[in-house]
């Protein structure tokens, strides 16, 4: 097997040898994708927490948690780069 850099590296240098697939190798897989059978993936965890807009300014509306309508007014907020603004009047905060 070759080695970089000359010295006492065990690291392959990439040739068509390595490349290729030995003959004895299968080169398609028969199996369906993702999973074979009745195998089933791992179900991942579902957040609990629910966030709560906070005004910029300390005196203003806090949010109830999980939504982002306007503490305010209730009107629809827009979110930039997690910053929200309402649409409806001068509330602005982002999502704590």
């Amino acid at each position: 097997m070759s080695e970089a850099g000359g010295g006492a590296s065990n690291v392959p240098i990439m040739n068509a040898q390595l490349a290729e697939p030995r003959s004895e190798e299968s080169t398609t897989n028969d199996l369906p994708f993702p999973y074979d059978g009745d195998e089933r993936g791992l179900t991942l965890p579902q957040a609990n927490a629910r966030g709560v807009l906070r005004p910029d300014d300390p005196s203003g509306a806090v949010g109830a948690a999980g939504s982002t309508d306007c503490p305010d007014c209730g009107g629809e907020t827009v979110n930039g780069a997690g910053l929200f603004a309402c649409a409806d009047c001068a509330w602005n905060g982002s999502l704590r």
